[in-house]
C-alpha cells in the first residue's frame, strides 16, 4: 500500500504539481510541492521550498533539510543517497549525479560497463549558484558558496567560495 501512495503521489507531482508557477500571490504550487515531496522524500524538513519544474526521478533517496530550497528546473539524479542540510539555497537548473558509467572492462563496450553509484552530501548554510554541476561521491561542507556554472568534482571543506570547471578554492569565507 505503501509504494502505491508513493507512486500516486508521484503521478500527480510530474503530471501536475510540478509545473506549478513557483511565485504567485497564493503561493498554491510551492505549498503544493511541499506538501507532496514531504511524503515521497526520505526526509523533508520544514519551510522547503521545491521550485518550478524539479525533477527528483523517486525521490525516495533524498533528504532535505529545514529552510533548504532547490531552483527551477533543477535535476537530482537519485540512483544514490542525496543529502541537502539546512539553509541551502539552489539556484536554478542545478544537476546532482549520483551515478556513472565504468569504463575499466577492457572487453565490454562502454555501454555495456556496470553502473558506478556514490552518494551526494551537500552541508548546512551553503549557496549553490546557478547551474551548478555535482558529480557523484562529492561532499561539500557547511557555510559554502559554489559559484554559478560551476562543475564540482571533489569534496569541498567548510568556510570558502569555490567556482569554476573543475571548481577550485577562491577564498575562505570569514
Amino acid at each position: 500500500m505503501k509504494k502505491i501512495k508513493h507512486y500516486f503521489l508521484l503521478f500527480l507531482y510530474y503530471a501536475i504539481f510540478k509545473k506549478l508557477p513557483s511565485q504567485s500571490f497564493t503561493k498554491i504550487g510551492v505549498n503544493t510541492r511541499f506538501f507532496i515531496v514531504k511524503r515521497i522524500f526520505e526526509k523533508c524538513g520544514k519551510n522547503v521550498n521545491i521550485s518550478k519544474n524539479v525533477y527528483f526521478g523517486k525521490g525516495s533517496n533524498i533528504s532535505i533539510g529545514n529552510n533548504s530550497g532547490i531552483g527551477e528546473n533543477s535535476y537530482l539524479v537519485t540512483m544514490d543517497k542525496i543529502f541537502i542540510g539546512d539553509n541551502v539555497m539552489i539556484g536554478p537548473e542545478l544537476m546532482i549525479l549520483t551515478g556513472n558509467h565504468g569504463y575499466d572492462d577492457k572487453n565490454k563496450l562502454l555501454f555495456e560497463q556496470k553502473i558506478i553509484t556514490k552518494p551526494v552530501s551537500i552541508g548546512s548554510d551553503v549557496w549553490l549558484g546557478a547551474r551548478v554541476t555535482i558529480l557523484p561521491g562529492v561532499s561539500i561542507g557547511n557555510r559554502v558558496i559554489v559559484a554559478a556554472g560551476s562543475v564540482v568534482v571533489k569534496d569541498i571543506p567548510s568556510n570558502c567560495i569555490v567556482g569554476g570547471n573543475p571548481a577550485k578554492f577562491i577564498k575562505e569565507l570569514e
